[in-house]
């Protein structure tokens, strides 16, 4: 039976990165999972977000972030950079 449950908890619980230690680190690279960024410099690299959504706020990305989860565009991440320059 442990054996069984250790199996279990190694499949269903996904492990956690630990180099996204704050909810902003979290947010930043669910938008780029969102938008399949891959870049390491540069636009699009992680710390390309994370400078635009520290000026931002979490809560007004997050509500960007939901509105184009929603929405039916066919560019999400030129729907996401627009609002983005909406809110500056």
């Amino acid at each position: 039976m442990d054996d069984l449950k250790t199996a279990l908890k190694k499949t269903l619980v996904p492990r956690r990165n630990p180099h996204l230690h704050s909810e902003l680190h979290l947010l930043v690279d669910e938008a780029r999972t969102l938008f399949k960024e891959k870049a390491q410099k540069g636009p699009g690299s992680f710390a390309f977000y994370l400078g635009f959504f520290k000026r931002l706020g979490v809560q007004k990305v997050r509500r960007i972030l939901a509105e184009v989860e929603q929405s039916d565009a066919k560019d999400s991440k030129r729907l996401f950079w627009w609002k983005i320059k909406q809110e500056r």
